[in-house]
């Protein structure tokens, strides 16, 4: 039953029925937004499978790195190059721009990396950094890190870099909205594997996500930007 609810879920993923549609939603849009302008040598940290790589035009050449052991036993990919973001093997200054999407929090030591990065970045690369903040504990056990916008700008200026843009991802609402969700269904999924009674209620996970969605979606929009709470971070630094 478990799985069939799993499936489910992975039917509605581009759906306000999803419970992390606004995590997903805005994915694609995104990842045009990042890629559209990079040429030269493009290195994708911790790629999984190579999503950037398809908005990427003729004049980037694609480079996806990956950790031996997570691309093979989690995803089940084969990336260009095995390599330990905290150690990477490459030449300084080789890289034209680099993307770091949803990966920092998973690596034990993010100061290893991001000096590696100011490492084999050339002078003027841009490094595209995006962190979740308010979201839960994923791909457990390796998860280590939440950042706040000031301690990316901190670090950025630690490793040689200059933010050239900012972008606090979720209005209050919809952050609120999206872990509501999150924990509402993980919920659900318990009970399925407890056998418990109240799997029964497991019928109106799709009503009680999509009122959340909508409500969240509409008064967001309808009232003004508000950075007290997002779900995530993203931000474009600039090799000095």
């Amino acid at each position: 039953m478990q799985s069939v609810f799993r499936e489910f879920l992975a039917g509605l993923r581009n759906t306000p029925l999803h419970p992390q549609w606004f995590a997903f939603f805005r994915e694609q849009r995104s990842l045009r937004e990042v890629c559209k302008d990079l040429t030269g040598l493009v290195l994708d940290i911790g790629c999984a499978d190579a999503k950037p790589k398809r908005h990427l035009s003729a004049a980037a050449r694609y480079v996806g790195v990956d950790y031996y052991s997570t691309a093979r036993s989690w995803y089940g990919t084969r990336p260009d190059v095995y390599a330990d973001a905290q150690a990477l093997p490459l030449a300084d200054a080789s890289v034209d721009h680099s993307l770091l999407l949803d990966v920092l929090e998973h690596i034990p030591q993010p100061d290893l990396c991001l000096a590696e990065l100011g490492r084999v970045l050339k002078p003027g690369g841009s490094l595209t950094i995006q962190v979740p903040f308010l979201y839960p504990v994923h791909d457990a056990p390796l998860d280590f890190h939440r950042w706040t916008r000031h301690g990316l700008l901190q670090a950025a200026q630690k490793y040689g870099f200059r933010v050239s843009r900012e972008t606090a991802i979720g209005h209050p609402l919809e952050t609120a909205a999206l872990n509501a969700n999150i924990a509402f269904s993980k919920t659900v999924i318990n009970w399925i594997q407890q056998r418990n009674p109240l799997a029964v209620l497991a019928i109106f996970l799709p009503l009680f996500v999509l009122l959340a969605n909508c409500l969240a979606w509409t008064l967001a929009a309808l009232g003004r930007d508000d950075d007290l709470m997002p779900y995530a971070y993203k931000m474009v630094w600039i090799k000095a």
